[in-house]
């Protein structure tokens, strides 16, 4: 007999349904392609309105960064006053014990005594030895000189 037969049509119909499934992808490729194109010349007013936005979108994310840590050098700075005024209020706490101890012993002190009143004396202008009321004229000073002698008059 004769040789055997190869199915050589097998192969070639493999192959030419390998080559159109090729094909059809390129097509579909080809009109993906063109298809974003399109939409990114669509879109491109949008894009470039956007980039602005994310500019904005980084400045305010800097100023929120800057105010967590303000934030939290306030919040630091309130926990170490809070811890101070805690101390102040035990420290003032003592003392209105104190204050109320001195008020205690302060209520057991005999009162002050009265003042003390000084008559009145008034002054008589000299007067008899016989106490009568006849009133002499109070002396004069003797006379001056009115020359030093310190300026060499």
């Amino acid at each position: 007999m004769g040789e055997p037969r190869r199915p050589v049509h097998l192969a070639v119909i493999v192959g030419l349904s390998a080559g159109a499934y090729a094909a059809s992808l390129a097509g579909v490729t080809a009109l993906q392609a063109a298809s974003d194109q399109q939409l990114d010349a669509a879109n491109g007013p949008a894009a470039d309105a956007v980039k602005p936005l994310q500019a904005e979108h980084a400045r305010l994310d800097d100023r929120l960064a800057a105010a967590a840590s303000t934030h939290d050098a306030a919040t630091a700075a309130y926990a170490d006053i809070s811890g101070q005024l805690t101390a102040m209020e035990k420290r003032l706490g003592k003392l209105a014990v104190e204050v109320h101890k001195v008020q205690g012993s302060a209520a057991w002190t005999p009162p002050p005594p009265p003042a003390v009143r000084l008559p009145t004396v008034t002054r008589s202008s000299g007067g008899s030895s016989s106490g009568g009321s006849a009133s002499k004229p109070a002396p004069k000073p003797p006379p001056t000189n009115g020359s030093t002698g310190a300026s060499g008059h």
